[in-house]
């Protein structure tokens, strides 16, 4: 019996060194894969201190064992932190790529900024068939032409006072909606609310049968651009071309119905239509087409996010929504409860800009801004290798206390009289390529956090239920209300 016993002991312990021999030679492998080749030559600069991780998955596991299932994120990077030392910079292999990470204001700074200005660096995500010719998409010359269009579009006074004529109304009539309901699920609502929004501002749709239609493409668009690009019946990817494919024909089909009835609307794509160039070039229909999907794409979800997150914090710290409240019927002197916000109101409504900023920065919608290499650098010591991804890892910074005093506080007066340095505040990327919409998404926040404090209540029914950071960071619940019109 104790020869058995005995016997047995051994034999696990030769299994464990076997798989563990195993496990160190297939992570050898990988990294002489992807890392031999790259720092032969000893006068070259070398890459970044890192592992490439296992055969095939890379460090996905650990990536996603941070983000899913542990629900602390910011591991990811202190881990590496900890083990490769403070550089701000490691290399790694996630979602089927080599990756370069860095993590430092100085480092993102240039990565998002000069170098991809000058054309180092360019998009590294999404698919190109998926947004096609969309300013997320495009580089060169033909990015700064779209994107000076849709600066002037985003910017100009008729898109502000369509903004607040058309957004308004709908958040209005959503807020009844929720009191009716009386028990709400933010995250689940505040999409639907946004989307809505979104469609009649860019586009003046406004068809409920139309909007039900189009509501679930985006969502499986949205879950194509999260996918692996494996383009066969089944994958999420196929299923996003297909509905990419039928929400072009729905906008196409807008597009050319307002130029054969020569009909006007007051809308962004109106104006992308009549928007002319300093070399009096207009946008082409397809251009037209895949800038509006690409924003409705991108507005709706983000924006519904930090709306839900509103709700959220200001029913957890009362004082805040207080000193909100305030502001509100301050703003609301000498006027009807149903008037609308006009610029002038809007200019005044400084303590929920604070508000609006603060979200945005601890929602961290993305973590990280994804880009391409596209030919060979070398950056602070450390080559960045042609076609290899860059993950600008901005959530890491927004949350560091070196930069933020108690940074995963809700605090909207830390932006009393506060500047963030150059590199510390990304939420809308960076240089060249930085969010021409930035400016819409704060007022819409703003627009919604003003409406909902005029003439409402509402109230947490978990408010312990955590958080999830999959796709993105929400409470984990969806934030389940109870939603009343204040007495």
């Amino acid at each position: 019996m104790e020869e058995a016993v005995r016997a047995s002991g051994v034999a696990i312990a030769v299994g464990v060194v076997v798989l563990s021999f195993i496990a160190w030679f297939a992570r050898w492998l990988q990294d002489r894969r992807f890392v031999r080749g790259i720092e032969r030559d000893p006068g070259s600069a070398r890459l970044p201190p890192g592992s490439m991780g296992w055969p095939l998955i890379g460090e996905m596991f650990d990536f996603l064992r941070c983000f899913k299932f542990s629900g602390r994120p910011d591991d990811f990077i202190a881990r590496r932190k900890e083990r490769y030392g403070e550089t701000g910079i490691y290399r790694s292999h996630l979602f089927g790529h080599p990756v370069i990470v860095t993590c430092s204001p100085d480092l993102n700074k240039q990565v998002l900024g000069s170098l991809t200005e000058e054309g180092t660096f360019s998009t590294g995500w999404p698919s190109s068939q998926l947004l096609g010719n969309s300013v997320a998409n495009i580089d060169g010359t033909l990015h700064k032409r779209i994107r000076k269009h849709l600066m002037k579009a985003f910017n100009s006074p008729r898109a502000l006072d369509s903004h607040l004529s058309t957004a308004q109304p709908i958040f209005n009539s959503t807020l009844e909606d929720w009191v009716s309901k009386k028990k709400i699920v933010a995250y689940d609502e505040t999409k639907i609310m946004t989307f809505r929004n979104i469609c009649d501002v860019l586009v003046s749709l406004k068809s409920p049968a139309l909007l039900d239609t189009m509501e679930p493409l985006y969502r499986g668009l949205m879950a194509g651009l999260r996918s692996t690009t494996i383009n066969i019946p089944g994958t999420a990817f196929h299923h996003a071309l297909k509905c990419k494919k039928k929400l072009s024909s729905i906008l196409s089909d807008e597009l050319k119905k307002r130029k054969e009835q020569g009909v006007q609307k007051h809308d962004f794509m109106q104006i992308l239509i009549d928007s002319v160039d300093d070399n009096g070039n207009k946008l082409s229909e397809v251009e037209i087409v895949d800038n509006i999907l690409s924003l409705i794409l991108g507005g709706h979800e983000s924006t519904s996010n930090v709306m839900t997150w509103g709700l959220y914090y200001l029913a957890k710290y009362p004082e805040i929504l207080e000193k909100l409240k305030e502001e509100t019927f301050s703003i609301r002197t000498g006027k009807a409860l149903d008037d609308l916000l006009t610029t002038e109101d809007i200019k005044s409504m400084k303590y929920a800009s604070k508000v609006a900023e603060e979200l945005i920065r601890l929602t961290n919608l993305p973590p990280f801004i994804f880009r391409r290499v596209v030919k060979d650098a070398v950056l602070n010591g450390y080559k960045f290798p042609k076609n290899w991804k860059v993950l600008v890892w901005i959530r890491s910074i927004h949350i560091d206390p070196k930069y933020y005093d108690d940074p995963l506080a809700f605090n909207p007066d830390r932006w009393n009289n506060f500047m963030p340095k150059p590199g510390v505040y990304s939420v809308f990327g960076g240089g060249p390529r930085y969010c021409p919409g930035s400016n819409f998404a704060r007022l819409q926040v703003m627009m919604f956090l003003h409406h909902v404090c005029l003439k409402y209540r509402w109230e947490l029914l978990n408010p312990e239920s955590g958080i999830a950071f999959d796709p993105h960071p929400r409470p984990r619940d969806g934030a389940e209300l109870l939603f009343s019109r204040a007495s």
